[in-house]
């Protein structure tokens, strides 16, 4: 069994590389992202609190559907911005199902993280619970154009423990500053030549 976790901060082009991963080793992707999206739509939230409660369930959502699959012996790719906190649970499941694992995580310059951030929300190419904080479904009269404070980018991601995410196995570091600078045939051989050995 071979899974490719794909964890790093956020605007690094996690979505994008597992995409391209999956096209390359045919493996289905699992995403947290996903699963919140499907929770704004069907229960929402009223406060921070709540949000982060859907984040949490998600979490485990998550987990116990990769397991599910790990367990019957099917590959995987799973994408979220896994923080510290979750690498016994993650690890746990790893060990369950006995299957090889890669973990690809991406990181960068926060700064340009940060901006390209906030740009990715201006455009309004994600689902919209992802950027207001307070409530979702938005109120009649809410304002929909909302943005991330540097302030809160640092608090929320960079201060969040998700640099110190740790797994058995491959560990693969890429600067995600620019994405389009990765080496992605090069990756894809790595990860190959690992799940060969």
């Amino acid at each position: 069994m071979r899974l490719i976790i794909i964890a790093g901060m956020p605007a690094t082009g996690k979505s994008t590389l597992a995409r391209r991963l999956s096209e390359a080793f045919g493996f289905p992707i699992l995403e947290k992202d996903d699963i919140k999206e499907e929770m704004f739509d069907t229960i929402g939230y009223r406060d921070l609190t709540e949000k982060r409660a859907l984040d949490v369930a998600a979490n485990a959502i998550l987990l116990r559907c990769a397991g599910a699959v790990l367990s019957k012996g099917q590959p995987l790719i799973v994408v979220n911005n896994f923080d510290s906190a979750m690498s016994g649970r993650v690890q746990d499941m790893i060990d369950r199902s006995g299957c090889r694992c890669v973990t690809v995580f991406l990181n960068g310059d926060p700064d340009v993280l940060y901006k390209r951030y906030v740009a990715r929300d201006a455009k309004k190419v994600r689902h919209p619970g992802h950027t207001f904080i307070d409530r979702y479904p938005p109120l009649e009269g809410d304002d929909l154009d909302r943005s991330m404070t540097r302030e809160y980018f640092a608090d929320r991601f960079e201060k969040h423990g998700m640099a110190d995410f740790r797994l058995d196995g491959r560990r693969i570091d890429l600067d995600a500053t620019y994405p389009e600078k990765i080496d992605t045939d090069g990756l894809i051989k790595d990860i190959r030549d690992y799940f060969a050995q």
